[in-house]
């Protein structure tokens, strides 16, 4: 036994390495069970617009409550109104958006507060005025995502019979000028700040410890590679062969074509070997260049708006952060595949070709079944489990059955979904033109009883 570093003592390895299998199972496992992180609901008031009075407000404060209905929680409040608006009747600045006088601030397991009503009062002395209003945040907000809202206030009474004032955006909101008794609104700037799920997160430092690699060894490598020309001018006398090299290759191509038609059987393995070998060689040196600086900065324009909108949805908010349960395969291969009719019927041709490539492989492709039953089943449920929903049941059946891979499974559900409308567009075209085809009959008889 040898003392380690703590003072204790310790075992000899044999006894205490774990395999890389229940070691990697391990940290998988303590990863997907790790305590959620709160959110901050942060919220700064900015003013309060056409009040009842000109009785100036003691405060505004802001609780939230869960969906369950259970009681509000963390109620906070700012201090009295900074100034007196000058353009406004009976409206009142609260200070600046930078202001933190005027900043409330709530934090709360995210999950609970993704999901809770958020509760806005304006206080006075005089507690028979006061005004309210609410929001759902997961209606509202989306996590890391900053809102100005302007909100509709009531009188508390009106609000206590569960009656809840509508959400209005300062883009959607109509004043209506000629009108003398305006709506008392409340404008703030609303920001939900949350943490990413422990798996995103440990994706995200991966992924930043391995560009921190790939930029201090591209940097170095670059550099070396960049001056061998001026160090070693002979390297350019490599380019003298390369051009009688490149004639003969292109020459050749067409007597390479030739005979690998004609010993197509006896390459084809040879073939699929090179092509697998080849994309998978293009596939590291993409993954390599794309992880430098440079292949970020070029990958990033073409990739953030598409993420930015996958992330504005439902299932990529519970994807990406720790807002509830995690999202099945089914809901976030919804999210990702097409619903439109060319789309859908794009992807459905694809798995359903997929499926059927087995047959290229006799006997062995029917193994790959076994991998891609599964995936079949959950492609085409994200697709047409409105419209069928036990035809995933059906993908999966087909595939893991020998020699079913030819039922077309996924078109299937297209033809359900789409094909009695394109039934009846075609029969409304058809009786369209017939009846174009007898106006123009009876306007030639006409014409021609007319000519006589």
């Amino acid at each position: 036994m040898a003392p380690n570093a703590a003072g204790g003592s310790s075992s000899s390895s044999t006894s205490t390495t774990m395999d890389p299998l229940t070691a990697t199972t391990k940290m998988a496992k303590a990863i997907m069970s790790a305590p959620t992180g709160n959110g901050r609901l942060i919220c700064t008031i900015l003013s309060a617009y056409d009040l009842p009075d000109g009785a100036v407000p003691e405060s505004v404060t802001m609780s939230y409550r869960e969906t369950n209905g259970r009681g509000s929680y963390n109620e906070i409040s700012t201090g009295p109104p900074a100034a007196k608006h000058k353009d406004h009747v009976n409206s009142f600045k609260f200070g600046g958006p930078n202001s933190e006088a005027n900043q409330l601030t709530i934090s709360a397991p995210l999950p609970v507060l993704f999901e809770s009503t958020v509760t806005f009062t304006l206080k006075y002395s005089d507690e028979s005025k006061n005004l309210t209003s609410t929001c759902t945040i997961h209606k509202t907000l989306r996590v890391n995502d900053t809102q100005w809202l302007i909100l509709n206030l009531d009188p508390v009474s009106s609000t206590t019979g569960g009656s809840r004032t509508p959400l209005q955006s300062s883009a959607s909101r109509i004043s209506n000028t000629g009108s003398t008794d305006q709506q008392p609104t409340l404008r703030l700037k609303l920001r939900l700040e949350g943490p990413y799920r422990p798996e995103i997160a440990a994706v995200i430092n991966l992924m930043n410890g391995w560009f921190n690699a790939v930029d201090v060894v591209s940097h170095n490598t670059l550099g070396f590679v960049g001056d061998i020309p001026k160090n070693v001018p002979a390297v350019k006398l490599l380019l003298v062969p390369t051009v009688p090299l490149a004639t003969v290759a292109v020459a050749a191509l067409p007597i390479l074509g030739g005979v690998l038609i004609i010993g197509i059987p006896f390459f084809l393995p040879i073939i699929l070997i090179l092509l697998t070998l080849g994309l998978s060689l293009g596939a590291i040196g993409s993954s390599v260049y794309f992880s430098t600086r440079e292949g970020r900065t070029r990958i990033q324009h073409v990739a953030e708006p598409s993420y930015q909108t996958f992330l504005m949805t439902k299932t990529g908010q519970r994807i990406i952060y720790d807002v509830g349960p995690r999202p099945s395969p089914q809901s976030l291969a919804h999210a990702v595949l097409p619903q439109d009719m060319i789309g859908k019927l794009i992807v459905s041709l694809v798995i359903d070709a997929i499926g059927s490539a087995s047959y290229l492989i006799p006997l062995a492709g029917e193994g790959f079944d076994l991998t891609w039953a599964p995936i079949s089943m959950i492609l085409v449920g994200a697709l047409y489990d409105d419209v069928m929903p036990n035809l995933k049941y059906v993908a999966l059946v087909e595939e893991l059955l020998p020699f079913t891979d030819f039922i077309p499974s996924a078109t299937l559900g297209w033809v359900k979904e789409f094909g009695p409308n394109i039934i009846d567009e075609a029969k409304g075209r058809m009786s369209d033109a017939k009846r174009v085809g007898r106006r123009e009959r009876d306007a030639l008889a006409n014409l021609h009883l007319s000519q006589q």
